[in-house]
């Protein structure tokens, strides 16, 4: 909400957290969707993961934009027809420079991670519009309204900073997090650009005569929702 709400002031934010067990909202509530991150794995199969996969199926039958954010992203690509697994290369912690052909202006920095999973096989209607050295497949263009992102554009560098102290040489290996503390203070970072680019991309798929109800993403693994009045 603090990220999207100054390219977005008209915006009143819902959320809906199916990992403590609320109900989801049916695919036509909401004018978009955006799901954020999680703890969890895609590929865990915990109860509240299919019925995320069916309702993302039929948000897209009836057009509504989506748009995913880390676990979001994975689990997009899982109820589409790709595959999400444990990445080889281990953790990406930090802050890593990422490309993309959204726009020249999104992405000229670099972008706040925390993940262990990536995408490994891309849905048929997908395409990469982006990534990073560490994660190839972490922008994605989909043929019909949606869009996803492995990193965190919604994240401060407190916050990521925060995280890899809490779980350096436990859940992470200690020169991983030592790396990332780092790169925290080598690489700048402004998710502002591709927050103006999310906007006008709800913006295109909304009717102009709608008015536009976010709801929050709640870490971990909450569906977020845009509906109208």
């Amino acid at each position: 909400m603090r990220w999207l709400s100054p390219s977005l002031p008209e915006a009143i934010f819902h959320s809906c957290s199916p990992v403590l067990g609320e109900p989801l909202p049916f695919p036509d509530t909401y004018d978009g969707y955006i799901l954020s991150g999680s703890r969890h794995s895609s590929y865990d199969e915990l109860l509240w993961m299919q019925p995320m996969r069916a309702l993302l199926r039929q948000v897209k039958d009836i057009n509504r934009p989506i748009f995913g954010i880390c676990f979001g992203h994975q689990i997009m690509v899982d109820a589409f027809g790709g595959l999400t697994q444990k990445a080889k290369n281990g953790w990406g912690v930090g802050v890593q420079k990422y490309y993309s052909s959204l726009s020249s202006e999104c992405f000229s920095t670099g972008a706040f991670v925390f993940h262990q999973d990536q995408v490994a096989i891309l849905p048929p209607e997908a395409k990469v519009i982006g990534g990073s050295e560490h994660c190839p497949n972490g922008i994605i263009q989909y043929d019909f309204p949606a869009l996803s992102v492995q990193f965190h554009p919604e994240f401060s560098r407190e916050y990521v900073r925060e995280l890899a102290v809490r779980y350096s040489g436990s859940t992470i290996p200690e020169v991983t997090c030592r790396s990332a503390i780092n790169s925290l203070d080598e690489i700048s970072v402004d998710s502002s650009p591709l927050a103006a680019y999310v906007t006008d991309f709800f913006r295109r798929w909304t009717e102009p005569s709608q008015v536009f109800r976010h709801s929050e993403g709640i870490f971990p693994a909450t569906s977020t929702s845009v509906g109208r009045n």
